[in-house]
């Protein structure tokens, strides 16, 4: 196992199926973060990829040239919350990785603050992938959801049993694509306020949202049911239970109250 407690897919089927979940294809340029042996690697270079692998592992990095043996692969030696995503160029890149279970969500914020990339698709812990797909309403939907949201499409496209991993892992894993929209959900000058609402809200999920907001924001209650009431969302609603877009309406519509 390498270093941050990574899980080595070995099915050969399963990598197949990640490839065409991908999309892609001859010449198109694929970023693959913690090949490991190039188990996943290697049939995206059988895809006609050019694939540029950021390893962390000292000895896996160097390693991979040698057993794959491509003109069409690149590696970096990096750690890749570290590594300058400016150097790739403008791309655009499919992004795909099998990624550590202890960094994948922070993985996952990485790329979507990266404007190069038109898929991802990223294998994470089942119920991570579970709250990255989540929608309004269930347990599992928050501030990860949200986030993916703002910049992106994702749908759940896979899920594996631990018996597809060496070491095997103690929990079930699943692929996510993700497909990077053109623009943000929300105008720049409104996102720190959506922000500022919603981990606000997420922070005392049993909670009714407006309460907490008014509280937070130093505003009258009626005058932040107001606002709930003109996105759609019900006075008595708690967090999980307002959707994406009443978040951004919230967002442009409430900000702090002016210091006097």
């Amino acid at each position: 196992m390498a270093k941050l407690g990574q899980h080595f897919l070995t099915d050969q089927g399963a990598l197949e199926d990640i490839v065409r979940a991908s999309g892609v294809g001859p010449g198109d340029l694929a970023l693959e973060i913690g090949p490991g042996r190039g188990a996943l690697t290697k049939p995206l270079l059988a895809a006609g990829a050019k694939v540029t692998a950021v390893e962390a592992d000292d000895a896996l990095a160097a390693a991979l040239p040698g057993l794959l043996k491509s003109p069409n692969l690149v590696v970096h030696n990096d750690d890749f919350l570290r590594f300058d995503l400016g150097s790739l160029g403008k791309g655009p890149w499919l992004v795909v990785a099998n990624l550590p279970y202890a960094v994948g969500t922070a993985i996952l914020q990485k790329i979507l603050l990266w404007e190069n990339w038109t898929t991802a698709t990223l294998m994470f812990q089942k119920e991570v992938a579970e709250r990255i797909v989540s929608g309004t309403g269930g347990p599992d939907y928050g501030l990860l959801a949200l986030s993916v949201r703002l910049r992106a499409d994702a749908e759940l496209a896979l899920e594996l049993p631990p018996s597809m991993f060496r070491p095997r892992p103690q929990v079930d894993s699943a692929v996510v694509v993700l497909r990077r929209l053109a623009k943000p959900r929300i105008e720049p000058e409104h996102e720190k306020n959506f922000w500022r609402l919603a981990k606000t809200a997420f922070t005392q999920r049993r909670k009714m949202a407006a309460s907490v907001l008014s509280k937070s924001l130093g505003r009258p209650r009626a005058e932040v049911e107001a606002a709930f009431a003109a996105a759609g969302v019900e006075a008595g609603a708690r967090p999980e239970n307002i959707p994406f877009e009443a978040w951004v309406a919230l967002a442009r519509s409430l900000s702090p109250a002016p210091r006097s």
